[in-house]
């Protein structure tokens, strides 16, 4: 009789391969082999192409996402009974935790979650968070002195709390911003820092107000220092970029920063990857330069606010998850869509399935977007 252990490691490492992030911690007890090649996976010491592994917020709630630009293997899974089947309105990854931000309208809980280890922590806020949630904003990021895990805060036109894992205790940044962070726009996290897009405040004597013609400041990239708690300075974005304008963060492996723009109404799309990045530096190469225009559906990513998106620096292609919004029996409806392009132009197009409509104040999206981040699985611990 054949036994799990006389399997051949080709064959254990393709079985794992196809094993859910959030099931990794229940195989690695089958055997020895399996335990050390589980491990290898978590510690990206396994030759995975070509596909993107991550989590994915639809409909306010959690999928787990593996993603495969050979066309076959893709998956997309709810993942159900997490965190007392709290909606989720925003998931950012760092260091192999997510932090997962509740979307309760009156006091919005944050959860940290190690999906490898199957670990959470719920972090209560000092004070009432704001209804709607893209009234508050968050990064998550770390020490580099001693790898402790911390959580900014932004709310209340550019107050800042924050929360210490060290401590499990919140406190108030004594910080006076020069920006606006842009609202609706969510930051990247990378190296531990995290990076938005921001606007540098435009001081303007009175006196002339009304008299002259302002020019509106284009945006800026800004990075949040975990180390030191506080901002860099602005740094150049690779194109004039204003708050009607399109644009949105991603990263490669931890190691980029990338950037995807479309001018407002404009059937071309940039993507930009850095070739060096620090909280005071920065320098960009263009990626991808797209002509939307063959796109049947409409080119326009803006419904979104910034949608997200993974590339494949090899394949040169980039992924777009985003809003699509269709006229069918003169009724208007709205879908989950992921667009497929690359330097070629437009691959593929697939629908995830209706958007659902809800009753929002006027400056808020009456969608919920699908926001996505990928995933190294880690053995940080969080309790």
């Amino acid at each position: 009789m054949t036994m799990i252990s006389d399997l051949s490691r080709d064959l254990v490492e393709e079985i794992l391969s196809k094993v859910p992030i959030t099931c990794l911690r229940a195989v690695r007890s089958t055997c020895k082999l399996w335990n050390v090649l589980s491990k290898d996976r978590v510690l990206c010491k396994t030759d995975i192409t070509h596909q993107f592994i991550g989590f994915m917020v639809k409909e306010y709630r959690i999928c787990s996402m593996r993603f495969s630009l050979h066309g076959v293997g893709s998956s997309i899974n709810e993942i159900g009974n997490l965190f007392n089947q709290a909606e989720i309105c925003n998931i950012i990854h760092c260091d192999g935790l997510l932090l997962c931000v509740t979307k309760e309208d009156k006091i919005r809980s944050l959860v940290v979650w190690n999906p490898y280890l199957g670990q959470t922590r719920w972090i209560q806020p000092i004070n009432n968070y704001h209804r709607f949630e893209s009234s508050d904003k968050y990064a998550f990021g770390y020490d580099h002195k001693n790898r402790n895990h911390k959580i900014l805060r932004v709310f209340d036109v550019n107050r800042y709390e924050i929360y210490d894992f060290s401590s499990n205790s919140w406190r108030i940044l004594d910080i006076i911003p020069d920006d606006d962070i842009w609202s609706r726009q969510r930051g990247a996290s990378l190296k531990g820092n995290t990076y938005f897009v921001a606007k540098e405040k435009t001081l303007v004597d009175e006196d002339v107000v009304g008299e002259v013609e302002i020019d509106e400041p284009h945006n800026l990239l800004l990075c949040f220092d975990f180390t030191r708690e506080g901002f860099g300075p602005f740094l150049p974005l690779p194109f004039l970029h204003y708050n009607e304008d399109i644009g949105t963060l991603s990263t490669l492996r931890d190691e980029k920063l990338v950037v995807l723009y479309q001018r407002m109404v404009c059937p071309e799309v940039e993507i930009w990857v850095t070739t060096n990045i620090e909280p005071d530096a920065v320098s960009w190469t263009p990626f991808l330069n797209i002509d939307m225009q063959p796109l049947d559906r409409g080119f326009q990513f803006g419904l979104c606010s910034g949608a997200s998106f993974f590339i494949d620096e090899e394949m040169k292609i980039a992924v777009v998850f985003y809003i699509y919004r269709a006229e069918k029996m003169a009724k208007t409806r709205s879908y989950h869509s992921v667009c497929i392009t690359g330097e070629n132009g437009y691959l593929d197009n697939l629908d995830l399935g209706d958007a659902a409509y809800r009753h929002v104040p006027m400056r808020e999206n009456p969608y919920c977007c699908p926001l996505v981040c990928s995933y190294v699985p880690s053995l940080v611990q969080i309790n």
